[in-house]
């Protein structure tokens, strides 16, 4: 009993003063906490009504681009230094659109007499006109419009910054002929990685599967496999991967076989490195074969296209800025990679190669070379050796171009946009003949902004679409119609798919029970990662 006793009286309660010290401290931790809870939900709250206005405006220079390019002309327009501005004009149906600011600063939008709220709060909607020469001198004449530039702002209702967009569109001089141009699905956008989304590449896996490859956060390397709803035209995640948790910079990408995709891209020290992503048709996870170091100095900006089923060309910047080749053996039972053989093509300099294939064992590889001048080159693999062989070289550029992408229109005509002069965006065609003489047709300019970092498809008959970064790092389309008698480019139709960002897209066409559309992937709005579906079907007003 003693020794229960002696326990009951060294097991006292809190005294008083220990309460109160204990109080105090938990009111100063509460006191440093509750700030930071109140910094935390401000910083939400920000993120979630910016990317609110974001969206908002994605919608609305999407809408004003569709159906101001629809126009046949222009009827009414407020003067070019108005804010509180307003543009009527007549539709392919014959109607008479209005667009501008309602009474609740709201932009409304329908047949003039019965408007309809359409987005906002804003602050500002500012319509700038011009004729078909000149886009440096405003004009307010119906008669002379062919183009349109909208500037609008809307209102941050939260505590974020107000955003200012902008678009452009172009009215086509002969309505008979029209053809309209390439737009956003509507509920289409899809933001892959909230974080970074840097250099994407994508490829097809199916009618409704692709896979995205690109430097994500940390520039590790990253994979997503998403699916396209073929019905609603709608992106999604299916899943996410980090095939590599050093550097994953600059990827390129082909598809090996259904289940077995080629990945090469820059990696740790800036070295050249190869690997097999396997995706499973069951869960759409991606897994990783073996990595192959196939530079150990550098391996920068590679591009690859297919010599076999088992046999891939990879042309890239290597050590020195020089130009190099390799051939890869690839092994789907083991997912390993191996090089074959090697070629310097390019001793003096090379700078972001693009290739495509001219026709079994010979392909046609485009560069920034020497003096920044662009650079055409055949290259041939052996079929028995796979060595390679530089056949021929021809300077298609004496001036500038720079971030080049090719595309093949038939055995000897190929189609290639590059940023030249100034970053304008031009284009032209390169022949090769059986001798594998290198030449090339009519040069047009296609963007006389800004446009580089290119990506070409083919759309249908002799039409192909470029998307490609232009002022502002926004994102922008052209359409191409490329003449088979004299082999002249003639630029159809400009559009801005999204007036935020667009940096180094990638794009790959989609046909889906005769319709046609494009998906294209590329580095967003706070470098974020972004998908959206392109269509090149007409949309009234």
């Amino acid at each position: 009993m003693t020794i229960l006793r002696n326990k009951t009286l060294m097991n006292k309660g809190l005294t008083l003063l220990e309460m109160i010290i204990s109080l105090a401290i938990i009111a100063v931790i509460f006191a440093v906490v509750l700030p930071q809870f109140r910094t935390m939900e401000s910083s939400w709250a920000s993120k979630q009504t910016t990317a609110e206005v974001i969206q908002n405006g994605r919608i609305l220079t999407n809408r004003l681009n569709r159906s101001l390019a629809t126009a046949v002309r222009i009827t009414a327009v407020s003067d070019p230094a108005e804010t509180n501005g307003y543009i009527e004009f007549e539709g392919n149906d014959g109607t008479t659109y209005r667009y501008d600011i309602a009474g609740n600063n709201y932009v409304e939008f329908g047949p003039v007499g019965n408007l309809n709220d359409l987005a906002g709060p804003v602050s500002q909607l500012q319509f700038t006109c011009y004729d078909a020469h000149d886009l440096d001198t405003p004009t307010t004449n119906p008669a002379e419009i062919r183009s349109v530039r909208v500037e609008v702002i809307l209102t941050n209702p939260g505590p974020g910054p107000d955003k200012t967009f902008t678009t452009m569109a172009y009215l086509r001089s002969s309505y008979d002929k029209y053809v309209p141009p390439v737009y956003v699905e509507p509920d289409s956008p899809f933001e892959f990685n909230i974080t970074l989304g840097q250099n994407p590449e994508l490829a097809q896996i199916d009618n409704t599967h692709y896979l995205f490859v690109y430097a994500g956060p940390g520039e590790d390397g990253w994979a997503v496999v998403a699916t396209v709803n073929t019905t609603g035209w709608t992106v999604a995640r299916e899943s996410t991967f980090e095939y590599d948790t050093d550097k994953g910079d600059q990827p390129a990408l082909a598809k090996i076989d259904d289940e077995h995709y080629l990945c090469a891209y820059n990696g740790a020290g800036n070295d050249g490195f190869a690997v097999i992503l396997k995706v499973n048709a069951g869960d759409w996870t991606v897994t990783r074969g073996t990595p192959l170091e196939y530079d150990t100095v550098n391996g920068q900006s590679p591009a690859i296209a297919q010599v076999d089923p088992t046999h891939f060309l990879c042309v890239y910047e290597g050590p020195l800025n020089t130009g190099q080749a390799v051939v890869f053996e690839v092994d789907t039972t083991s997912d390993t990679v191996n090089v074959v053989t090697t070629l310097e093509f390019e001793s003096t300099w090379c700078s972001t190669p693009a290739i495509s294939k001219i026709e079994d064992g010979r392909f046609l590889c485009v560069y920034e070379g020497p003096q920044n001048d662009g650079w055409a080159i055949v290259l041939t693999v052996n079929p028995g050796t796979y060595q390679i062989l530089k056949i021929s070289q021809f300077e298609f550029n004496t001036t500038k171009a720079t971030t080049p992408a090719i595309i093949r229109i038939d055995l000897q005509h190929f189609l290639c946009a590059y940023a030249g002069s100034g970053d304008n965006g031009y284009a032209v065609i390169l022949m090769v003949d059986a001798l594998n003489s290198i030449g090339k047709g009519p040069t047009v300019v296609y963007d006389s902004g800004k446009a580089i970092t290119p990506d070409l498809a083919w759309i249908d008959g002799d039409r192909y679409v470029c998307v490609y970064e232009g002022p502002n790092l926004d994102a922008w389309t052209n359409v191409f119609v490329v003449n088979t008698t004299d082999w002249s480019i003639t630029v159809d139709l400009q559009a801005e798919y999204d007036p935020v960002g667009g940096q180094t897209p990638c794009i790959v066409k989609i046909v889906q029970d005769e319709e046609i559309r494009f998906l294209c992937v590329y580095q967003g709005s706070n470098n974020d990662g972004w998908a959206v579906i392109l269509n090149t079907k007409p949309l009234l007003p």
